[in-house]
């Protein structure tokens, strides 16, 4: 008696493993070429603030320029906040010792993004990079991301 339903259950197995198709592979995209001088550019162009954000497995590479009348200027997409607002986040950066922290970038994850904030304020210039899931970043870095990501309009 044991053998019969054995050999259904091992029937029944076989067959739901047969019968599992295999998906189609995920076409690849084509990653952006890379940007050189991004930061430089902006700065030299009046922004306070040059937000990039690259994702090679997502072909993302966006970068938003934002000056401090409050314009907010990126690849596909604009934005505009008061010059105030643009004052405040870079008191808060300051505050939260942006000049002084490291970068932490590593070879990023195929499914991560590595992102690299520039600031120029009072008379210091300086770039810090991150990679998502990376566990040495200072949190003041994110907390600073998180600022300046709730400025730029949502695509």
């Amino acid at each position: 008696m044991k053998r019969p339903v054995l050999f259904i259950l091992i029937a029944l197995w076989l067959t739901a493993c047969a019968s599992a198709a295999p998906k189609p592979a995920t076409p690849a995209c084509t990653p952006p070429p890379a940007r050189q001088n991004v930061a430089q550019d902006g700065v030299a162009a009046g922004a306070a603030i040059v937000y990039e954000r690259i994702g090679e497995g997502a072909c993302v590479d966006e970068v938003w320029n934002i000056y401090p009348d409050g314009r907010i200027v990126g690849d596909k997409a604009t934005n505009t906040v008061t010059a105030a607002d643009i004052s405040t986040l870079l008191t808060d950066i300051d505050g939260m010792g942006f000049f002084k922290l490291p970068t932490t970038k590593h070879t990023a994850c195929r499914e991560c993004f590595t992102y690299n904030i520039t600031v120029n304020y009072n008379g210091q210039l300086k770039t810090v990079s991150a990679v998502d899931g990376g566990t040495d970043t200072p949190v003041e870095y994110w907390q600073i991301y998180a600022k300046i990501k709730k400025l730029l309009p949502t695509s």
